[in-house]
């Protein structure tokens, strides 16, 4: 007899997901105008920030199908088929383009087959990767990996764009902010310290349930200290002192969490996470009236943002939201039930910012918190071996 991975019932779902987002972020604001289309660009200059917006559009869709596509036996005529299919995609979208306040182009559609190929590529390559990994290394097989999901929001939510800078000018620049900077924000320390406290969380649960229990608390103060370097080497940082102090303090706090029993460990990692939501949520702690109007399009805002602010709050609230789930269905709670407390959760902050100066109301947050729900359930399913015959 042996263990084998069940072939992922998620993938269906991921696949939809993402080709959703795909149609959704090239066809916004969805304002048709069928009486006037623009035309076709079929050749012209081309902007630094269209071409990576391409190519990361199509990315997630690549990686996703590199990674399926792994063990599959012909898995180049795999790639061909979906790389066709993307094209058509690709091609149609443009097309539609025309009809809307965007720039339809041929280069669009290149960019998006290099994202896609990109992305094949490194899911191929991760997935062969992990394989060698846990062929060696067999306590890997048991690891908690929506932990990895935490780990990788946490430090994009500190870290991006996950650049490191050649400029030592830019270093310094990040250096001199720790006393150019007011110390005293208690808000983004606070922040800093509940996002600390998710991600060594994390880490830490990795290492245990991958069987490396006596190297968890080692690979946090790696983490720690990781995070910290990187404010000072990542591209667009300038942390100030109150950053830093944020980042220290989580470091603290969670080695105090770290020695109390599982069943109170999970819950203290809840509220924080909570308490980190919410301190971000509803501020600022003022009022307006009459209150903003709801926006029911899903990522308004972030798409009519600047990409590294879009990028970064919503990798916060996934981290926040996901570690709210994470450590109360690891206490015992049902996933189920906790996503739909977390998607009201959500939407009561959402509903109370249209109350708030400089905040915008968005059903995103909803989404996202039932995202981070079926991400947990997909990942907790794939943990799950079944047998078969030898």
């Amino acid at each position: 007899m042996k263990s084998v991975d069940d072939r992922s019932r998620s993938l269906p779902v991921a696949l939809a997901l993402v080709l959703l987002l795909i149609a959704y972020g090239s066809l916004f604001p969805f304002q048709w105008n069928f009486t006037a289309p623009q035309p076709f660009i079929w050749s012209g200059r081309i902007g630094l920030v269209d071409l990576v917006e391409n190519i990361v559009l199509f990315m997630p869709l690549g990686g996703l199908l590199g990674w399926a596509g792994q063990g599959r036996p012909r898995k180049w005529a795999f790639f061909a088929a979906w790389l066709v299919a993307s094209l058509v995609l690709a091609s149609a979208l443009q097309w539609l383009q025309k009809y809307l306040p965007r720039t339809p182009a041929l280069s669009d559609v290149i960019f998006n087959m290099a994202g896609y190929a990109l992305g094949w590529a490194a899911g191929f390559t991760a997935r062969w990767r992990v394989g060698h990994l846990l062929h060696r290394h067999q306590g890997w097989a048991d690891a908690d990996r929506f932990t990895l999901v935490l780990v990788a929001l946490w430090w994009v939510a500190e870290l991006y764009p996950l650049i490191p800078t050649l400029d030592v000018s830019s270093v310094a620049q990040n250096v001199k902010s720790l006393w150019q900077q007011d110390l005293w924000q208690p808000r983004r320390m606070l922040t800093h310290v509940g996002m600390a406290v998710i991600g060594l969380s994390a880490v830490a649960h990795l290492a245990r349930s991958a069987h490396l229990a006596h190297r968890a608390r080692t690979s946090a103060l790696v983490a720690t200290v990781a995070v910290l370097a990187g404010k000072f080497v990542v591209v667009g940082q300038s942390p100030g002192m109150a950053v830093v102090l944020g980042i220290g303090g989580g470091w603290l706090l969670w080695r105090w969490l770290d020695s109390w029993a599982p069943g109170a460990r999970w819950g203290a990692t809840a509220w924080v996470a909570l308490a980190t939501y919410l301190l971000d949520a509803i501020w600022p702690w003022a009022w307006r009236t009459p209150p903003a109007d709801m926006e029911w399009i899903p990522f308004a805002s972030s798409l009519s943002t600047w990409v590294q602010s879009a990028i970064t709050a919503r990798a916060f609230e996934c981290l926040c939201l996901g570690a709210i789930l994470w450590s109360t269905v690891r206490n015992g709670a049902l996933l189920g039930g906790m996503t739909i407390c977390i998607a009201v959760l959500a939407f009561a902050c959402e509903w109370t910012q249209r109350y708030l100066p400089t905040r915008t109301a968005e059903i995103t947050s909803v989404l996202l918190a039932i995202g981070m729900g079926w991400l947990l359930s997909a990942s907790t399913t794939a943990r799950r071996p079944r047998k078969v015959g030898a």
